[in-house]
């Protein structure tokens, strides 16, 4: 009998400690690393799993630079899916929300959209086409959808003169570009460039192509998310990512590799990830590559105007501890 891999009995380890309720009051006093929250939001549910703070870890692609993150956190296990956007999205520009409703300068694609002559496209294939405006706008209607569905009260983020921001128009570009982030708030929102890499590059205990800094093992900045072997070794790479060797040029369904070790999919590949954070002027930081590339280094940052779209960019939201 074939005997199962770390991976697969990672998996297994990790499903079998699913909590409810998103990770909201009621858990454990102490969570594990990857540990799994259901969260639930009209008929679509999507899993979050905890990301521990770091006082300091490793950084960019040569490893020499030091990051850390002081909160712990949870972030979705995929990327956000076009079913998730669309549910999110249709319930928050409903009418009826009257003067709460939210508006959207652009609303979404199914993957790269058919952009290389794919076909076969589902709703499981992350949402694309969406700027970063559109991701903290949405971020603010998935926690006001959340709270509305659940009956708890997590404040969101994003806030431009105190006033919740719901509109990622052009014409609201002001309040979107100069929003404030709460950091009190329990609500969903963009990662930070610090907190994505340190989820893109967490060990642990597994020393398989990693470094050792503080006691913990964190990918090496040269590789993929949880590859075994650098960026350059197109087997190892392939195993976790879609990417410009094996993507076919398309976006494909999530969670179709192999998970990194906090049980998050595609960290590398398959889209680009917008971060919160502000690279140089008004442009603001990506993350991951995506399915056209073909470096996928860890370390690596990228930017984009915050009214940016493109068929290979994505995000994914997290939920401060």
């Amino acid at each position: 009998m074939k005997k199962p891999s770390l991976y697969s009995l990672m998996a297994i380890l990790i499903l079998a400690t699913v909590l409810s309720g998103c990770g909201i009051g009621g858990g454990p006093t102490g969570y594990t690393p990857g540990q799994s929250s259901i969260c639930t939001v009209g008929s679509v549910s999507f899993n979050i799993h905890y990301v521990p703070a770091a006082a300091s870890f490793p950084t960019g692609t040569d490893d020499l630079g030091t990051g850390s993150v002081s909160n712990a956190y949870w972030m979705a296990e995929t990327e956000v899916t076009y079913e998730l956007w669309v549910a999110v999205y249709d319930w928050a520009t409903d009418a009826a929300r009257g003067a709460n409703q939210y508006h959207f300068q652009n609303i979404g694609e199914m993957g790269d959209g058919g952009l290389m002559g794919g076909t076969g496209y589902t709703n499981q294939h992350p949402v694309t086409n969406v700027s970063w405006r559109d991701a903290i706008v949405w971020c603010n209607a998935l926690t006001e959808y959340y709270n509305a569905q659940n009956g708890t009260s997590l404040a969101c983020v994003y806030t431009y003169s105190s006033a919740i921001v719901r509109d990622s128009s052009d014409a609201n570009a002001t309040a979107c570009d100069g929003v404030t982030a709460n950091a009190a708030a329990k609500g969903f929102r963009l990662p930070t460039s610090m907190e994505w890499e340190l989820a893109a590059r967490y060990r642990g205990s597994d020393s398989t192509n990693a470094i050792l800094s503080n006691g913990i093992y964190w990918t090496k900045g040269n590789s993929a998310s949880g590859a075994t072997a650098d960026c350059f070794d197109n087997a190892a790479t392939g195993a976790v990512a879609w990417w410009a060797v094996n993507s076919g040029s398309s976006t494909h369904p999530v969670k179709g590799k192999t998970p990194n070790t906090l049980g998050l999919y595609d960290m590398s590949g398959n889209v680009m990830e917008f971060c919160f954070d502000i690279f140089s002027s008004l442009d603001r930081v990506s993350r991951g590559q995506s399915w056209m590339n073909g470096n996928l280094q860890v370390g690596a940052t990228d930017s984009d105007t915050p009214d940016y779209t493109n068929f290979n960019q994505g995000f994914r939201p997290v939920r401060t501890e």
